[in-house]
């Protein structure tokens, strides 16, 4: 088994083209699509399971997917809804704000018996988000994934990459992503998600509220990131790099530590603490690499860029 699956949506995102926001391109993107992009650029094996419109913009995701390497066999077109549309406004610090145009979007449609459980016989580990669990058919079919994911022996990827403005209320999202960080092997989340999710800035406080999985990312932006691998609490370091544009960012660190994982010969529980800190540094450049260019895909490294700024770590 060697491969990771990505479940959840994929999106357009429309970025300006310059500092006043007044004029904008498409740019494929959404989280789990994201992901699956950049472990193939990294030259991992990745497949995306999803669901876009049977559009213009559905059949662009689709062939980009596939033009970057993904398997797409499971990404199923639909008529039933078009695909998501995102605007992402940028402040001069680099940071986005976002305008979703995706409710309903194709891909909360994603039903249960759509699933393709071969895919998850060659494959080591799934990965999902939370957008895919704010409404059905989407939500059970998310589940029933991670649950045969897990029957499987796959390893279960969790980053709820929080966007407030797609859940009904903020004690919705909250309520949801707490009942499902148990089902997860890796959790990878920001500094603010781990605030409203425990009420406290306090990074090393607020681990100490979840539940004792695995391993445990807590991203800082360009103070790095805090991790707890094996009930020990460690930091690495951001790189230092000149921000262009933060989209995707969250994806390329995602990216870069379950490529690293996928691609070692051991369990995760088998790793040591000098491997496991080396996975989250390249999974750290990866990240930062990610903000020197405009736009998720785009901005998404090669193995190569990783390798030679590894070097100054």
């Amino acid at each position: 088994m060697n491969g990771v699956v990505c479940l959840g949506e994929a999106l357009i995102d429309f970025i300006p083209l310059g500092p006043e926001n007044s004029t904008y391109q498409k740019a494929p993107g959404g989280a789990p699509a994201n992901v699956a992009v950049g472990i193939a650029k990294l030259g991992g094996a990745s497949s995306f399971i999803g669901k876009v419109g049977n559009d213009v913009l559905g059949q662009y995701l689709f062939e980009t997917l596939t033009g970057y390497g993904v398997n797409t066999e499971s990404i199923k077109l639909t008529e039933e809804a078009r695909t998501g549309l995102t605007f992402v406004t940028l402040e001069p610090s680099g940071e986005r704000d976002f305008s979703f145009y995706i409710n309903p979007s194709a891909d909360r449609f994603l039903r249960e018996e759509e699933l393709d459980y071969r895919l998850f016989e060659k494959n080591k580990i799934l990965h999902f988000g939370s957008i895919s669990l704010i409404s059905e058919p989407a939500r059970s079919a998310t589940l029933k994934a991670i649950e045969k994911a897990r029957d499987m022996g796959m390893l279960i990827s969790y980053d709820p990459n929080l966007r407030l403005g797609l859940w009904d209320s903020a004690e919705h999202a909250k309520e949801t992503i707490l009942a499902t960080i148990p089902k997860a092997d890796i959790l990878k989340i920001s500094g603010d998600e781990l605030e409203f999710l425990t009420g406290t800035g306090n990074v090393e406080e607020g681990i100490a509220q979840l539940p004792d999985l695995p391993l445990i990312l807590v991203t800082l932006g360009e103070k790095g990131s805090v991790y707890r691998f094996k009930n020990q609490i460690g930091m690495i370091p951001a790189i230092k790099c000149k921000v262009v544009d933060t989209t995707g960012a969250g994806d390329a660190f995602v990216s870069g530590i379950l490529y690293s994982i996928n691609e070692s010969e051991k369990n995760l529980a088998e790793l040591t603490d000098v491997e496991i800190r080396e996975a989250i540094q390249f999974a750290s450049v990866s990240g930062g690499l990610a903000t020197t260019k405009k736009g998720a895909m785009t901005g998404l490294p090669d193995l190569q860029d990783i390798k030679e700024r590894l070097k100054q770590f």
